[in-house]
């Protein structure tokens, strides 16, 4: 009798983890000129790094994935528009049972898409329409500062109707309450965001911390949404050092996922965050390795944060392998003699851009022969770097890291950025003067 329960137990395990979801449908686009360019799906609990490619024949489509314990799913699905424009839409969906097989009919009427078949995945549509309707006036039309916590308020107020509306099953409920607070977080930071960039008076309001927010946030379905990490560790007490905000989570968490991709925010912070020109670089250190070691965490974030050494002051240039635009390899060492004026740069920054003929006219008209000039590329794809090289005329040394070991090395999160070494290779100034600052042309003349 033991073996015949222990076989039926192993029967139902292996059962419940091939089980598949399984849906057939059609998508119907109301603008005939529009058309699809891509679909694909994911559980909810993987966010963006597990989708799935969904095949579309003559707008029909099937999907067979397996399925997810808690029924959310991502699907995500890019319109070509008339006009050569792209429109995206992410659309949840409830889909908790695995012997059945969903009818999904999906119809998009420019930015609007409807796929209820059921009460629950009504009242997502319903939700993701209207709160996207909010997000796109905030940032059309950002509310005056006595509106903006009115707007704020408005999603509330849309959830509460929805869900008197079509009284949800249980876990809808829980699901679109952590997505409510999500969107409204998110509305409150482009608000803050465009009153920054404009220069208008943020209110205080906007930036209280909700009280429940480390409740909702530990709602069995919070793990569904890629912005939880960054939203949980905003609202955890203040000053605590990284052991207790760790301590804090592991405590208040029960999701092993969500552990680690908040573990993961956390240690990505504090390296890319850590004050290294005032803080002591090895107490810092033996902090990370202490947090690592007790939560069993990866040893990639002591190595990386070990590479922030290069950021010191007098650290030699880190050991990286570049490329010119001819495919030539080169290496830091052949600068050794010199001071170095570099420029961290990409093809797409605007920023950078704007520097290149400040850059260029200061290579030329400096009269200094100990300085030689190096720009560096961080682009994602080498094509578009020449492209740029040659678009722009650039000349003198022009470098491609084909890796972006550079960023990591010295923390380059924003760009441009120039740095100064000088002849025995070793850091002056990590942040220095930009071309089009007078003073850099002058500090340069005294180097000698």
């Amino acid at each position: 009798m033991k073996l015949y329960f222990t076989i039926l137990f192993s029967l139902i395990y292996a059962c419940a983890l091939n089980a598949q979801l399984a849906v057939k449908g059609k998508i119907i686009l109301k603008n005939t000129a529009d058309n699809i360019q891509e679909m694909s799906i994911s559980k909810a609990t993987e966010g963006n790094s597990q989708y799935t490619s969904v095949e579309i024949k003559d707008n029909q489509f099937q999907i067979n994935i397996p399925s997810d314990k808690n029924g959310f799913y991502k699907l995500n699905i890019v319109i070509n528009k008339a006009d050569s424009n792209k429109y995206p839409f992410s659309i949840p969906l409830y889909m908790p049972d695995t012997d059945r097989t969903y009818n999904l009919d999906i119809q998009i009427d420019n930015e609007t898409i409807k796929y209820g078949f059921d009460k629950d995945n009504t009242l997502l549509e319903d939700y993701y329409n209207r709160s996207r309707a909010i997000s796109k006036e905030i940032w059309t039309n950002t509310p005056s500062p006595e509106k903006s916590t009115e707007v704020i308020n408005n999603y509330d107020n849309i959830l509460n109707k929805l869900t008197e509306q079509y009284k949800p099953s249980e876990e809808v409920k829980q699901y679109i309450t952590v997505w409510n607070f999500i969107e409204q977080k998110k509305a409150a930071d482009a608000i803050r965001f465009m009153y920054r960039r404009n220069g208008t008076r943020i209110p205080e309001q906007l930036n209280k911390n909700e009280k429940n927010a480390i409740n909702i946030l530990t709602n069995k379905y919070a793990a569904c949404f890629y912005e939880t990490p960054m939203f949980f560790c905003a609202n955890i007490p203040g000053n605590m050092n990284l052991e207790e905000k760790l301590d804090f989570a592991y405590h208040k968490l029960t999701d092993k996922n969500l552990q680690a991709r908040i573990a993961e925010y956390l240690l990505r912070n504090y390296i890319t965050y850590y004050d290294y020109d005032n803080d002591d670089f090895n107490d810092g250190l033996e902090n990370l390795k202490k947090c690592v070691h007790k939560y069993n965490l990866s040893e990639e974030y002591i190595n990386d944060f070990e590479k922030k050494r290069y950021m010191l002051d007098k650290a030699p240039f880190p050991n990286i392998r570049f490329y010119d635009c001819d495919g030539k390899e080169h290496t830091f060492d052949e600068f050794k003699g010199y001071y170095v004026y570099i420029d961290i740069w990409a093809s797409w920054c605007v920023p950078c851009c704007k520097e290149i003929p400040h850059l260029q006219k200061l290579e030329k008209e400096l009269n200094n022969p100990a300085v030689k000039f190096l720009s560096i590329s961080i682009d994602q794809s080498e094509n578009n770097w020449k492209k740029k090289v040659q678009d722009l005329n650039l000349h003198g040394n022009q470098w491609f890291n084909k890796t972006n070991e550079i960023s990591k090395y010295l923390n380059i999160n924003a760009i441009p950025r120039f740095l100064l070494y000088d002849k025995e290779g070793k850091l002056m100034n990590i942040d220095a003067t930009r071309p089009s600052n007078p003073q850099t042309k002058e500090m340069l003349e005294q180097l000698k």
